[in-house]
């Protein structure tokens, strides 16, 4: 691969120029493999080693795609290190990468990471600008969707709707911001029309939807300490259960009933009679399809509340590695850290049997994501250790960054 001097190599020098670090130039490979920049640092691992391996990558990277991937994740870490002003020219770098190749769908694909970023580092205008350009109209939902995730995560229910009311579907971003409402976090409630809201849901004829509209009211309620209303909800809800129809759909419900009230941050006490409902239900699935989706919404619950076991017995329902890899980095370690790390680290050698490299460092890079999400550095390392791609590498470190010291 040789070297570039592109606009993001000057700003990948002028960022390793700036956190002091001394990097020496080494020849690099022609293959795809780890370089020395992330090998070295691997070695001893510190936070400016990993920023500043990955940008080195980004110079020596002769290819804009894999430039563009790797400038993401630098940019993911330094909005998790509280460094937004420089994530959003890092993102914007990345764009211009990404447009370098020429191949729309190249573009269209990297605008579905990079838009949705934007938003997290707090340009929600500049996340939506971009949006225009998706041109498939579902996949623009899709990104608008998470802007409005990103939005409500930072407490901005202005940009939030703004969001979501430049979706195609406007009942399914209704349902969507109802959500949003009760489980970001540093939210306001001021203003909020909760009749109106309450009015929409009570106008739905689907029951399964109106169920699910009812738990949501309620967990609004116990987030904005009306407890009346809370419970009058909770038992209006339960009063038209009888009225879900099959075992599916009961399961189903339920599950997203724990699900909310977890995500959302309820009492305990609320979210474990959810969780045992759903558990009454879930019991009677039959089929690996449908308990892999159950598994999904409950595993999470399990390991949060101390019953890793049951949730890692759920993993049986799932066909592939790839889907493996998805629910276990839904789970939460806690207590248990080291009983998942070791269930991790057995997926691994699964992973490592897989046909293909590239393949295989995508569901390292799905491990990874739980690693981090439970902020387990030793395993995050190794599974950074393991991946073979040079960029996939460079682009694992630098989300490892924010761990590290």
């Amino acid at each position: 691969m040789k070297i570039r001097h592109t606009t993001a190599t000057l700003f990948a020098v002028s960022t390793i120029a700036l956190s002091g670090a001394t990097s020496a130039q080494v020849p690099v490979t022609t293959e795809h493999r780890p370089n020395e920049y992330t090998v070295v640092c691997l070695e001893a691992p510190t936070r400016d080693c990993a920023f500043n391996a990955a940008l080195q990558t980004v110079i020596a990277e002769d290819f804009g795609i894999e430039r563009a991937k790797v400038l993401v994740g630098v940019a993911r870490a330094m909005i998790a290190t509280n460094q937004q002003e420089k994530a959003i020219e890092t993102l914007m770098l990345a764009l211009d990468e990404a447009r370098s190749v020429r191949l729309n769908l190249v573009t269209q694909e990297k605008i579905t990471e990079i838009a949705p970023l934007l938003a997290r580092a707090g340009d929600t205008a500049a996340a939506l600008a971009l949006s225009e350009e998706l041109q498939n109209d579902s996949i623009r939902d899709l990104v608008l969707y998470k802007i409005a995730e990103e939005a409500a995560s930072l407490g901005s229910i202005a940009d939030m709707r703004v969001a979501l009311k430049q979706t195609r579907n406007q009942t399914r971003a209704f349902w969507r911001e109802l959500s949003l409402l009760t489980r970001s976090p540093r939210i306001s409630f001021d203003g909020l029309d909760v009749a109106a809201l309450e009015a929409k849901v009570r106008s739905t004829e689907n029951v399964d939807m109106r169920y699910r509209g009812l738990i949501q009211l309620a967990i609004l309620a116990d987030r904005m300490e009306r407890p009346g209303d809370r419970n009058a909800l909770l038992a209006e809800a339960d009063e038209m259960f009888p009225s879900v129809a099959g075992i599916h759909s009961r399961a189903d419900v339920t599950a997203d009933r724990a699900r909310s009230m977890f995500e959302a941050g309820m009492d305990d006490a609320f979210v474990e009679a959810s969780y045992a409902l759903a558990i009454l239900h879930g019991d009677r699935l039959r089929g690996n399809e449908t308990q892999a989706t159950f598994a999904e919404k409950i595993g999470a619950i399990e390991s949060a509340y101390g019953n890793l076991d049951g949730a890692l017995a759920r993993m049986e329902y799932f066909a592939t590695v790839e889907e493996k890899a998805a629910y276990i980095a839904s789970l939460h370690g806690g207590r248990d850290e080291n009983i998942l790390a070791g269930q991790v680290r057995e997926l691994l050698r699964e992973v490592a049997e897989e046909e293909g490299a590239y393949a295989r460092d995508l569901i390292r890079l799905v491990l990874l994501e739980g690693a981090l999400s439970n902020t387990d550095l030793f395993l995050a390392r190794q599974i950074v250790e393991v991946v073979e791609d040079d960029d996939n590498q460079a682009f694992a470190l630098a989300l490892m960054a924010p761990l590290l010291e």
